[in-house]
């Protein structure tokens, strides 16, 4: 192993939660032994800016999916893929149809018709800055990464079947934990972030490791030379991963990780 690229929420810790003293350990033995750290995730550049700073994670940052990937001390864009404006528009009005709460990201400032139950929950765990604006279709969407719904969990199957079927096809669909679907480009995922980084960096494929828990993380696994998958992540990956270690709330990436260089 010469990257190890990591999944933030429900991987590397439960959502709202910091990294332990043992998993700053783990991490910083894995380092030690000469491993660049990657942090992939469906936060923005902010909202993982607690996570780096405890465990000192400062190598390249792949986040919003896979649309950008930056300097993880300086936040300086490395590569960055928005989604057409137009694409954005379509699926803020898919949202509005089916009656669901949708939010854009302008960098780091989450936007977002009205205030809600969720709204407060989100930018309150992840520190995020935001701005309500009844006409967030009339933004200018130029420079959009991901639009997120937010949905029932109850109703995720049915109305992800649905959604999918009404965006075009070079749109990905993918659920990111319950209840969150996310609109991004299908060329702009976590496995193509993540092929970019160990080039920039000269590392091959076979040398790469990413861990996971869902859709979000399935192809940044499959494309990895060892793809990992915790054990409370998504059946479908968990089917597809090299190994399934310990669960996020069983520290399963930090026992992994002291078994390989303990």
């Amino acid at each position: 192993m010469k990257l190890l690229a990591l999944d933030i929420d429900d991987t590397l810790v439960m959502t709202g939660k910091l990294p332990s003293e043992r998993l700053k350990k783990a991490i910083r033995l894995t380092e030690n032994h000469g491993v660049i750290v990657v942090l992939a995730t469906g936060r923005g550049f902010l909202g993982t800016q607690k996570i780096r700073e405890s465990l000192s994670a400062y190598g390249p940052l792949i986040h919003y999916g896979g649309a950008m990937v930056s300097d993880g001390r300086t936040g300086e864009h490395l590569f960055v893929n928005y989604l057409r404006p137009e694409d954005v528009v379509t699926a803020l009005s898919i949202a509005d149809a089916f009656g669901i709460h949708a939010q854009i990201y302008e960098e780091d400032t989450v936007v977002f018709r009205q205030e809600n139950a969720f709204t407060k929950q989100y930018t309150s765990i992840l520190n995020l800055p935001f701005i309500v604006d009844p006409q967030l279709l009339y933004r200018p969407l130029d420079n959009i990464p991901k639009v997120l719904f937010a949905v029932d969990p109850k109703r995720e199957a049915e109305l992800y079947t649905e959604i999918r079927g009404l965006l075009p096809k070079h749109l990905s669909v993918l659920c990111s934990k319950p209840g969150f679907i996310e609109i991004g480009s299908v060329s702009s995922t976590k496995g193509s972030a993540l092929k970019k980084v160990a080039a920039m960096l000269g590392i091959e494929r076979k040398d790469v490791t990413a861990i996971g828990d869902n859709t979000l993380d399935l192809d940044m696994i499959e494309w990895a030379g060892t793809g990992v998958c915790v054990a409370n992540g998504n059946a479908a990956v968990r089917e597809k991963a090299d190994l399934v270690i310990g669960s996020c709330a069983d520290e399963g990436v930090a026992e992994y990780l002291e078994s390989l260089f303990a």
